[in-house]
């Protein structure tokens, strides 16, 4: 009976703790700059390895997909990111954030995905300067941060990086990162810069990406366009790596 009732609380323990994280593989592209047919083919291409990668569960789309709003671009994004035969979550970048197209054509500009266990928060970072977010994204902000365990790993994912170079805050950042004190934000990813970094700040993963585009170049004038790629393991981000798509020289 004793030993009955020690299995019944042990039970009882492993039900109220947060679920263990499995591992599991994911994906991040950004500025992809879709002009025209000729320019989503880097795009197409990228789509086709990450397909054909079976480590790779989802696909996070880091904003800039189109490189002026327009219709007919969002047209032919949409048609080339459905490509993707795994699951696929864009962001709105500062290059989709005219006409209204973003919301027409890809959806709700700020949202939640769950996925191994783990949170990740699909945010629009096209807000005033002084703050990167609007007033709405942070009350969106805090609303899903109260609702998630302490414990559950979040991954905020959005189009402005919030740290630079893993030194320089942008603006509105620090206001945006305390939301997550006492809570468990394992990373940051994002594009915008064209460049690929790297960077641990107060125990957070801070990531950027060389862009995915043929009709633009990265920052430091490298070749490589791409994604990059994480794994995720008892509940740590414990790899990253960029893989090339194509060497464009500038």
């Amino acid at each position: 009976m004793k030993i009955r009732r020690l299995a019944a609380i042990a039970l009882l323990a492993l039900m109220v703790l947060p679920a263990c994280a499995e591992e599991f593989w994911f994906a991040t592209v950004a500025d992809t700059h879709i002009t025209d047919e000729e320019s989503a083919e880097i795009v197409v291409d990228a789509i086709d390895m990450i397909n054909e990668d079976e480590r790779i569960e989802f696909s996070l789309w880091l904003g800039d997909i189109t490189d002026r709003s327009t219709e007919p671009e969002f047209v032919i994004a949409k048609r080339t990111l459905e490509l993707n035969e795994k699951p696929w979550h864009p962001v709105r970048g500062n290059h989709d954030d005219s006409g209204g197209y973003y919301e027409e054509y890809f959806g709700p500009i700020n949202y939640r995905v769950e996925h191994g266990g783990w949170v990740f928060l699909m945010m629009d970072s096209n807000g005033p300067a002084e703050t990167i977010v609007t007033e709405e994204t942070m009350d969106w902000l805090r609303e899903q941060i109260e609702a998630t365990d302490p414990e559950t790993q979040i991954v905020l994912a959005c189009h402005h990086p919030l740290i630079l170079g893993g030194v320089v805050p942008l603006a509105g950042a620090p206001a945006i990162l305390e939301l997550f004190d006492g809570h468990n934000l394992q990373a940051v990813v994002a594009g915008h810069l064209h460049a690929n970094q790297e960077h641990t700040v107060d125990g957070v993963l801070h990531t950027v990406n060389n862009c995915c585009a043929l009709i633009r170049g990265n920052i430091d004038r490298s070749p490589e366009r791409g994604y990059r790629v994480y794994r995720a393991e008892g509940g740590e981000i414990v790899e990253t790596e960029f893989v090339t798509v194509r060497e464009i020289p500038e």
